[in-house]
């Protein structure tokens, strides 16, 4: 009985979160409503309170999750990696973004949150990169042209395989640092 109770809560929780997702990339959280969720989620409003006190809950709780699953992903790169260590993380990290691509789309469109991207952005520089590599307009550009890569990517609808966008990236940093 337990493990059927169990599959039912995945499944709310699932689905509060795809329709949370979703009503996240077609407007601002503040405009977001429990009751709205809940309509669309075909819960009632205490189902979707016995998981989250808020909306602002809700997205703190996902953000939480792919932070976490983002820092697992990285936590292979140091500072001196290798060109097959960049590739391989840079490739698992372009997996993941497309495996969580609507949740990655929501954050980063029209509402986008610069909070989160920027925790993303933090744990990246800070496993692989060794300021005093560069100067600081030269780290600065480097990460730009990074993150910019990236968000080009997500917004054509990531149709280039991870492979093809590590490949580019790599080289392009490489020609940069030298």
């Amino acid at each position: 009985m337990d493990e059927k109770i169990d599959r039912r809560v995945v499944k709310t929780k699932e689905r509060i979160r795809d329709v949370f997702i979703g009503l996240l990339a077609e407007k601002p959280i503040k405009s977001i409503t429990v009751k709205e969720l809940s309509d669309q989620a075909d819960i009632n409003r205490a189902t979707f309170y016995l998981h989250y006190e808020d909306v602002f809950d809700l997205k703190e709780q996902l953000e939480n999750e792919v932070v976490g699953q983002f820092e697992d992903i990285c936590s292979s790169l140091t500072v001196s990696f290798t060109d097959e260590e960049f590739i391989a993380v840079f490739i698992r990290l372009l997996e993941f973004i497309r495996s969580n691509g609507k949740f990655c789309s929501a954050h980063i469109g029209v509402n986008v949150d610069r909070n989160f991207f920027a925790r993303l952005v933090r744990i990246v520089t800070d496993r692989c990169f060794d300021r005093e590599q560069y100067t600081s307009y030269g780290f600065a550009f480097v990460l730009a042209g990074i993150v910019g890569i990236v968000l080009d990517w997500v917004f054509a609808g990531m149709k280039d395989t991870p492979e093809t966008v590590a490949g580019h990236t790599l080289a392009l940093v490489r020609r940069i640092k030298a």
